[in-house]
């Protein structure tokens, strides 16, 4: 069983994610690092991942993005955490299929601030108004990320206590030998 994490950015699936992997004896990976890699291997570039989705845009960001979920969709024992809009794709549901789903929901206001603190997301450059731009799309994710999740888990509390209950879910969720 592999478990896949989305949620919206600054949720918190890049820190609980490797504390739930290693709870599970599973190795941890971060969709957006692996696409980092990836770029590098293709054009021998070192860049983060917001400034590959500046670079070559949000199509190109997005193809590789899906590449890479296809590829780990039909791994076992795997911890992954997607960028926020990686669940948006018309494809992801089929490809999560193969997943357990946890949406690590947290409340807007921690997300914006979290955002404004870490800097603005590449795909609101330009935004007049970041903030509001911010908080319509999570309005507009937040229905899409609960109907592909098999949990939704509330992060408002230490990490280590919500990668505590998202493993005893999925223990408890976990099908019986031989079913």
């Amino acid at each position: 069983m592999s478990v896949v994490l989305i949620g919206f950015k600054g949720c918190g699936k890049s820190t609980i994610g490797p504390l739930l992997a290693r709870r599970m004896g599973f190795p941890f990976e971060d969709l957006d690092h692996l696409i980092e890699r990836a770029y590098f291997g293709k054009t021998g570039a070192r860049l983060g991942f917001r400034k590959i989705f500046e670079k070559e845009g949000e199509a190109f960001f997005r193809a590789m993005e899906g590449e890479l979920l296809r590829e780990r969709s039909g791994r076992a024992n795997l911890v992954l955490a997607l960028g926020g809009g990686t669940p948006m794709a018309p494809e992801a549901a089929s490809l999560l299929a193969a997943f357990r789903v946890v949406y690590l929901r947290a409340p807007a206001d921690a997300i914006i601030e979290r955002a404004r603190a870490g800097g603005w997301p590449a795909y609101l450059a330009g935004a007049a108004d970041p903030e509001a731009a911010l908080r319509l799309l999570f309005e507009e994710r937040a229905p899409r990320y609960e109907a592909l999740a098999d949990f939704i888990v509330e992060n408002a509390r230490a990490p280590e206590e919500v990668a505590g209950e998202i493993f005893a879910r999925m223990r408890a969720a976990r099908p019986a030998p031989g079913e």
